[in-house]
């Protein structure tokens, strides 16, 4: 069953291993949050003291000399003991830091989950919803959260917007994110997508961004019946941009055919394909 899911980005400062290095390098002054914010700092025997707005922040010396090594984000919540963004389970989630003022990417099992090849997670979220070519007052379903920052993209463009994630723990790593806060002006819904849209009204959204992860891990949301899904909550004319990126291009298989196939045979009209990257197609 599916559930809406309460957004709330958690209390506290990101500490990057660019920060971390900065500190040891005996800064008065860095930065916090990717770089979208600067505090004092001072060093108090074996600990680094942030003294930020929203409160005074310890982190020891050596938790921030093995940071400086990583790829990894510390999070540090007000009064509490900071820890790594990540999560261990069945599988392994972690933020991954790409640089200062650059959007993390959520990395799983070893796998980006966004593009970042030449490009950043927001400025590609960002060509995602041009593509759609979004306005403001429309209706939009986002399917697989992720960090949202599409949703937040189509949302910044004056959409209203529902996004979809299957998975609670993609959304608990996001609230540790500082470049996925407004993710709390938008519905989110809690569940597998194959079956939440059946859950939706019949011709609600304006547009839809598909965004699943490759194809070996999602081959449902790749299929007719899922295609035929969003037929149904798309309403006439409503526009669909399918992510698909380029995976097996090196063994010779051509994700986007069958794509564009199956599209068609839902009722899409496939009106733009950008080859190794996504389909844009309209119903019809």
């Amino acid at each position: 069953m599916s559930r809406k899911y309460l957004f709330k980005p958690r209390p506290g400062i990101t500490v990057t291993p660019g920060t971390a290095k900065s500190v040891l390098c005996g800064a008065s002054e860095a930065s916090i949050d990717y770089g979208l914010g600067r505090v004092s700092v001072k060093l108090e025997g074996d600990h680094a003291v942030f003294e930020a707005e929203t409160g005074v922040f310890r982190v020891s010396l050596e938790l921030l000399r093995g940071l400086a090594e990583w790829d990894r984000v510390l999070f540090v919540p007000p009064s509490e003991e900071p820890y790594l963004v990540e999560v261990r389970g069945e599988h392994y989630y972690k933020l991954k830091y790409l640089g200062e003022l650059v959007a993390p990417t959520l990395e799983i099992d070893g796998v980006h989950m966004h593009n970042i090849v030449g490009t950043t997670p927001t400025r590609d979220a960002m060509r995602k919803i041009s593509l759609l070519k979004v306005k403001e007052g429309e209706k939009g379903l986002d399917v697989c959260t992720g960090l949202g920052y599409t949703a937040i993209e189509a949302w910044r463009r004056g959409a209203e917007v529902v996004t979809v994630e299957a998975d609670a723990n993609v959304l608990y790593v996001a609230e540790h994110n500082p470049f996925s806060r407004q993710l709390e002006k938008v519905e989110i819904v809690l569940g597998d997508a194959f079956q939440v849209l059946d859950e939706m009204p019949e011709e609600e959204f304006d547009f839809v961004l598909h965004d699943p992860p490759v194809f070996a891990f999602a081959p449902r949301l790749y299929s007719r019946e899922f295609y035929l899904k969003l037929t149904r909550i798309l309403k006439e004319g409503g526009r669909l941009f399918h992510y698909t990126g380029a995976p097996g291009k090196h063994r010779g298989i051509d994700i986007q055919r069958g794509v564009i196939k199956r599209l068609r045979e839902a009722g899409f009209a496939v009106t733009r394909v950008e080859r190794g990257y996504g389909v844009v197609a309209v119903k019809v």
